[in-house]
C-alpha cells in the first residue's frame, strides 16, 4: 500500500470532478427522445480520468524539474517528497498514455475525426501544460487550456459522441463549467502568487497582478452563471435557472476570501471552488430534469 499511495496521491483525486463534472452534465441535456450509449459513457469517463491523471503526473515531474515545488503552499508533490523518481514517473507517465489510447480508441471508431483531433490535442495540451519550450502554465495560457478541455471541449465532445451534433445547449453548458474549473485554478494562482513570481512561473495572475486576479475571478464567476441563464432560456425552463442560482451563497463566500485573504488561507477558499464545482454539477442536473 505504501508502493501505492504516493501515485494516488500524485493523481490528485480530489481535482478529479474537474473532468467528471463536465460529461455527468453533458449527459443531462441530451435529447429524451436519444438513448444513452453507455458502453460509450463508460469509455469516455475512463479516457478523461487517465488523460487529466497523466496531467497531473506531468505537472508533478516538470513543476520539480524547474523547481516550481520549492516552499509550496498547497499539498506536497510527490517527486519534492522523493516518494517518486523522476525514473518512474516518467514510466507511469507512459503507461497511462497506452491506456489512454486504448479507452480512446472506441470513442474514435464511433465518433470519428472530431473525437480524434479532440483526443490527440489533449494529449498534446496535457504535455504543453507544464513541459515543453512553451509550457502553457509558466505562459499565462493555463487558464485557456482549462476552459477549452475541462468545459467546452469535454462537454461537447460528450454531447456529441451521444447525439451525434453539436448545439447551442452543449456550447453554453461547456462555457459555463469550463469557466468554474477556471475559477478553481485563479484560486491557485492566486494563492500562490508570490511563489510563482519568485519562480519565473507566469501566469495569468503573476503577468497582470493580484489586483486583476481579482477582478477576474469576479468576471469569471458573473459569466459562469450567465451562461447557465442561456442555457435556460435555451432549454426553455426559467425554473431551472433559479435553481442554478442556489449556489450563488457558495459562489459570493469565494469572492469575499478572495477579496480579503492571501496565501495559506485560500486553501480552504480552494476547497470552496471545488465543492462549488460540484455543487454546481448536482443543480444542472436537477434543474434540467425537471
Amino acid at each position: 500500500m505504501k508502493k501505492i499511495s504516493p501515485w494516488i496521491y500524485a493523481a490528485r483525486p480530489k481535482t478529479l470532478t474537474a473532468s467528471i463534472v463536465p460529461i455527468v452534465c453533458a449527459i443531462s441535456i441530451v435529447p429524451t427522445d436519444i438513448v444513452i450509449k453507455k458502453n460509450i459513457l463508460f469509455f469516455t469517463f475512463i479516457a478523461a480520468i487517465i488523460i487529466q491523471v497523466i496531467t497531473n503526473y506531468i505537472n508533478d515531474l516538470y513543476d520539480f524539474l524547474k523547481g516550481s515545488d520549492k516552499n509550496r503552499l498547497g499539498p506536497d508533490r510527490m517527486l519534492q517528497s522523493g516518494l517518486i523518481s523522476i525514473k518512474n514517473m516518467k514510466l507511469g507517465i507512459s503507461i497511462l498514455f497506452v491506456l489512454a489510447v486504448i479507452t480512446g480508441l472506441p470513442l474514435v471508431i464511433h465518433g470519428g475525426w472530431p473525437i480524434l483531433t479532440i483526443g490527440l490535442s489533449s494529449f498534446l495540451f496535457a504535455y504543453m501544460y507544464t513541459a515543453g519550450p512553451v509550457p502553457l502554465a509558466y505562459n499565462g495560457l493555463g487558464d485557456l487550456f482549462v476552459f477549452l478541455y475541462f468545459g467546452l471541449i469535454a462537454v461537447s465532445g460528450t454531447y456529441y459522441l451521444q447525439t451525434g451534433f453539436f448545439d447551442q445547449n452543449s456550447i453554453w453548458l461547456g462555457c459555463s463549467i469550463g469557466l468554474k474549473n477556471v475559477i478553481l485554478l485563479c484560486v491557485n494562482n492566486f494563492r500562490d502568487y508570490e511563489e510563482d513570481k519568485k519562480n519565473n512561473k507566469k501566469t495569468l495572475i503573476v503577468f497582470m497582478g493580484k489586483s486583476f486576479g481579482k477582478i477576474q475571478i469576479i468576471m469569471i464567476m458573473i459569466l459562469s452563471y450567465y451562461c447557465l441563464y442561456k442555457l435556460s432560456i435555451l432549454l426553455e425552463e426559467k425554473l431551472s435557472f433559479y435553481i442554478f442560482t442556489i449556489s450563488m451563497p457558495l459562489a459570493m463566500m469565494i469572492i469575499f476570501d478572495i477579496l480579503n485573504k492571501k496565501s495559506s488561507e485560500l486553501n480552504k477558499t480552494l476547497a470552496k471552488a471545488s465543492l462549488l464545482l460540484l455543487t454546481n454539477a448536482i443543480l444542472i442536473l436537477i434543474g434540467t430534469q425537471i
